[in-house]
């Protein structure tokens, strides 16, 4: 298994945080990153 680049890194993080999410249509997560350091995270829903 290789090594994911940080933008990878990062998006797997978003997609573990839409696993959060409490809509059911389109679950979606963000992560907010600045200099390598996410600062947020979030999702959307109820």
């Amino acid at each position: 298994m290789k090594r994911p680049d940080w933008h990878e890194y990062f998006m797997l993080i978003a997609k573990i945080v839409a696993l959060r999410s409490g809509c059911n249509s389109r679950p979606t997560g963000a992560v907010i990153v600045k200099n390598k350091r996410i600062l947020a995270t979030g999702y959307n829903g109820p």
